[in-house]
């Protein structure tokens, strides 16, 4: 929900900047007693509400509501707005015409066909000018917006505009790491890169193993394997992807 605001650099917002400075000028420096220091307080508490009231206006949410937006654009977008809605009126007017030619046939009045001809030119006329002022509306959009830029720019410390550049935020981190080997020296040839992959994911002289593990997990005794359907075998087979990875016969489901 919107709140009411004094819009910046309006001529409502100076006067309201003036009103506050000058209350703000005049509170006194010296106090005679705590009740005088709140009665002051209590004083300039209204004072800023009552200025606050009588400056401050609900802005209007619009789909332009935009801190660059100026009256020119907002005027420009009314002539668009009205032109098309009356060319949206001559449309239907023609179309009405139209209707009375085609209801009286060949016997129709001459004149009706013309009012069609002077209608379907004004309409061709107020489509020129839509387009014109499309063009217009566009320009007045692009120098409000220069315009209120222009004066961000002028008001943000030289040394800060800096900041909003690519080259002076920090890097962005590799999502991706090179290829090293023992030494740490980056692999960039095929030959190495191959070899690396080989000694990484089977080695020529692989970590021994004590199997010996094996012996101290108890045995379970041997089951025999559930009897099923061949129902359930089709069904457990149809919900396999045809072209999943194969098995040791390289045959993949598909075949």
């Amino acid at each position: 929900m919107s709140t009411p605001n004094v819009k910046h650099g309006s001529e409502e917002g100076e006067v309201y900047v003036r009103s506050c400075r000058s209350l703000l000028n005049a509170i006194p420096l010296e106090y005679e007693s705590p009740q005088h220091v709140e009665a002051v307080g209590n004083m300039i508490g209204t004072h800023l509400e009552n200025l606050w009231q009588q400056y401050a206006t609900l802005p209007k949410a619009t789909r332009h509501s935009k801190s660059w937006w100026s009256p020119e654009c907002s005027n420009i977008v009314k002539q668009v707005h009205d032109l098309r809605l009356h060319r949206k009126e001559l449309v239907a007017e023609r179309k009405r015409w139209q209707a009375r030619v085609v209801r009286e046939g060949e016997g129709f009045d001459l004149s009706r066909h013309q009012e069609v001809v002077q209608t379907t030119q004004c309409i061709v006329s107020v489509t020129g000018q839509i387009d014109r002022a499309t063009r217009r509306m566009k320009g007045a959009v692009s120098g409000a917006k220069r315009s209120f830029f222009d004066g961000v720019i002028a008001k943000t410390n030289k040394l800060r505009i800096w900041d909003f550049v690519d080259w002076k935020k920090p890097r962005k981190m590799a999502t991706t790491t090179g290829l090293v080997d023992l030494e740490g020296k980056p692999i960039d040839e095929p030959e190495k890169v191959s070899a690396t992959f080989q000694e990484q994911f089977t080695p020529l002289n692989p970590r021994q193993v004590d199997a010996s593990i094996l012996d101290e997990i108890p045995q379970q005794e041997e089951r025999a394997f559930p009897p099923f359907s061949k129902a359930e075998l089709r069904e457990a087979l149809a919900k396999m992807s045809n072209f999943s990875a194969p098995g040791p016969d390289h045959a993949s489901w598909f075949w």
